[in-house]
Parts: structure tokens; C-alpha cells; sequence
């Protein structure tokens, strides 16, 4: 067995297969509990952070609950598994719709914005704490991103922080369907200027939205989701205003 404390990264997606088989060799059923993390952390060969992220992951995939006080429990997710199968082949042929016609960027945008209010407050309502660990692990990574690095790292974190509360508001088809948008919207997400204080701006509105989710204020998250969301859509308007660049050869022609 590996030493938590000399082996390199390890992907959390290793581990949740491993507490699947954990399971299922043990013969574990509804409502019985896991090992604690630090022996689990043992057991694996891993640090304990890897087993946590592993279990939010497998909690994600519903086999796994993690519940305050009590640790992480066994539950089926033959349902659940089904909905997130469904939800993702829509996401797919969504993805592959989008892809086939030009749709209008504004629509798209206008899309995204019914779609992340409406999560964002599902989530805060049937938000358990354990579950904002991976949420607030965005935010320190993109915090960790220094100001002067024009890192496209950051504008990858901040679609990740938006796909990370959709699958936190449990409704796997309306979580596809985010995905798919904004990885539609991202070669235009990623040409925003991260400025200094554009940064500090986005990082204040995602700690407001986050505090919001930790409250369990579903009318706070909204309101901070709608005005985080909307300097994006007046950002393409801004775009849209500013007459096209002008190569070197037509300005001297004109």
C-alpha cells in the first residue's frame, strides 16, 4: 500500500472507482457508512483531501452521500444513474444541435441566464455543506492565479465554478444543458480582458454567489447570480459597438 505522504497527485477519479469496489466487496448497503476519510486516505494510499474530493465526486454520481456529523453513507443511484446518463446524451445532441446552426450569440446568452438562475437557486435550497468543498476549491485555485498572469487557467476556473453549481442543483438534464453552453460561449468568454480589476470584480461576485450558497438563501443567489451574469452580456454589446480593427494596409488607403 502507497504512504499518503510520498506519492504524487493522484486523480480523484481513481479513488472513486476504488470506493465503488469498496462497496460493492463488502457488500455495503443503503445507509451504511464509509470508513472515515483519514482511513480511507490510509487504505488508498492517498491524502486525505483526494478521498474528499473523491467522495463529493461519487456523491455526484449518486452511489455516495456525504452528510454533515455523520460521514459519508451508501445509497442507491439506479435512478439518479439513469437520469445522468440521459442528461448527458441531451447535453451531447444539444451540443451537436448548437454546433450545426448559427444561433444568435445574444439567445445563447439570453439561454444561460434562465438557465443558472434557476439552478443557482435550487442549489441553495437543497444545498448540504460538505457538498460546496469542490466550490470553494474553484475559488482558491482561480485566487491562486496571479493578477499580472493573463492566464486563460482563470477564464477555464470560472466556467468550472457556473458547471460545478449546476450539478449542485441536482437536476442532471438542466446541468447538461449548462455545460453545453458554455462550452459554446467559452471561445467568446475567453476573449474578455481579465484586467486587474475586472478579477477582483469577478472574484467578488463569485464569493458573494458562494456566500449565498452557504446561507441556503435562494433569493440572495439569485439576485448575485443575475448581476454576475449580465457585465458578460453587455461585454458582447461593447463588442459589438466597436467598429472592426483596421489592418495596416486598409488605414493608409483610406
Amino acid at each position: 500500500m502507497g504512504n499518503p505522504m510520498t506519492m504524487g497527485p493522484c486523480d480523484a477519479a481513481a479513488i472513486v472507482d476504488q470506493i465503488d469496489e469498496l462497496i460493492v466487496n463488502n457488500g455495503l448497503k443503503d445507509g451504511e457508512r464509509l470508513p472515515p476519510i483519514r482511513q480511507l486516505a490510509v487504505r488508498f494510499g492517498v491524502k486525505a483531501g483526494v478521498v474528499r474530493d473523491a467522495l463529493l465526486d461519487a456523491q455526484g454520481k449518486g452511489f455516495v452521500k456525504v452528510l454533515p456529523r455523520v460521514g459519508a453513507i451508501v445509497q442507491s443511484n439506479n435512478g439518479d444513474e439513469d437520469w445522468q446518463s440521459t442528461g448527458v446524451d441531451l447535453g451531447r445532441e444539444f451540443e451537436g444541435l448548437m454546433d450545426q446552426q448559427d444561433h444568435n450569440l445574444f439567445h445563447v446568452f439570453e439561454t444561460r441566464e434562465v438557465l443558472e438562475v434557476t439552478m443557482v437557486a435550487r442549489a441553495a435550497e437543497r444545498r448540504e455543506l460538505p457538498e460546496l468543498l469542490r466550490l470553494r476549491q474553484i475559488l482558491e485555485d482561480m485566487a491562486a492565479i496571479p493578477i499580472s498572469t493573463a492566464s486563460p487557467k482563470f477564464a477555464e476556473l470560472d466556467i468550472e465554478f457556473h458547471v460545478e453549481i449546476g450539478r449542485l442543483s441536482g437536476n442532471s438534464l438542466m446541468a447538461a444543458l449548462l455545460d453545453s453552453l458554455l462550452r459554446k460561449l467559452q471561445p467568446n468568454l475567453a476573449r474578455i480582458r481579465w484586467s486587474e480589476n475586472r478579477r477582483e470584480q469577478t472574484k467578488g461576485s463569485h464569493a458573494r454567489i458562494y456566500s449565498a450558497l452557504v446561507a441556503g438563501d435562494a433569493e440572495q443567489a439569485t439576485r448575485e447570480m443575475r448581476d454576475h451574469i449580465r457585465p458578460a452580456y453587455n461585454s458582447l454589446l461593447d463588442e459589438l459597438r466597436d467598429p472592426p480593427p483596421m489592418n495596416g494596409e486598409n488605414s493608409r488607403s483610406q
